[in-house]
């Protein structure tokens, strides 16, 4: 029997306790925390711990200049962290950051696909920034990028679907996004609890 876990709010699928097969699952069954579609769970294996001399120079990570993009975006997801934890001198100083930094990225309109591909440099950036956070055990780097991930799968997951479906997707329907940590749900009513970061559905807040 195989698990399979969700990547937005990582809620598990226990085949051995549901007494059902994950492929066995209708297309239209969705996580019953979050409502991702079937095709946001992924299969648990577990992997056996890399020996010093086996990790290759390729999982090194590389100290580099972050964009001004990366700099926005990292500042962002900080003040929303220091929010939750009521830190307000904290958070208004990385809002700063995150404001000054936003006034030096140009903004550019794209496609569907110039999207997709922003949205797949953004996950191997977050995965990078992540194995530099567990090196040096930075659990408050660890638990924003944690996140930022889970709101970045959610993000490819919407364009996949938009891409199949097209305006019908959001069509008729609200689109939500917590403030805190940006995840994004489509429906009538957002979660009483957002699955990321667990604030209360009055921080998720509707789009316009």
């Amino acid at each position: 029997m195989k698990k399979y876990r969700c990547i937005i709010c990582g809620y598990i699928y226990d085949e051995a306790k549901e007494k059902v097969k994950f492929e066995d699952l209708p297309d239209d069954w969705t996580c019953p925390l979050c409502g991702s579609p079937k095709s946001a769970f992924e299969e648990i294996i577990e992997k056996k711990k890399k020996k010093q001399e086996e990790i290759t120079e390729e999982e090194t990570d590389e100290l580099r200049s972050l964009t001004n993009e990366e700099i926005t975006y990292i500042c962002s997801n900080l003040a929303k962290a220091c929010e939750k934890e009521y830190k307000e001198e904290e958070q208004n100083l990385f809002t700063e950051l995150a404001t000054y930094f936003e006034k030096k990225v140009k903004a550019e309109s794209g496609d569907l696909e110039d999207i997709k591909q922003a949205n797949k440099q953004e996950r191997k950036e977050i995965a990078s920034a992540m194995k530099t956070a567990d090196k040096n055990s930075d659990r408050g780097a660890k638990r924003v990028l944690t996140w930022a991930t889970k709101t970045s799968n959610m993000m490819k997951i919407i364009l996949e679907n938009y891409e199949t479906k097209g305006l019908d997707y959001i069509k008729n329907t609200k689109i939500w996004v917590c403030d805190i940590c940006g995840f994004i749900y489509i429906g009538e009513e957002p979660p009483k609890v957002c699955p990321v970061c667990k604030v209360p559905s009055f921080k998720i807040l509707e789009v316009k």
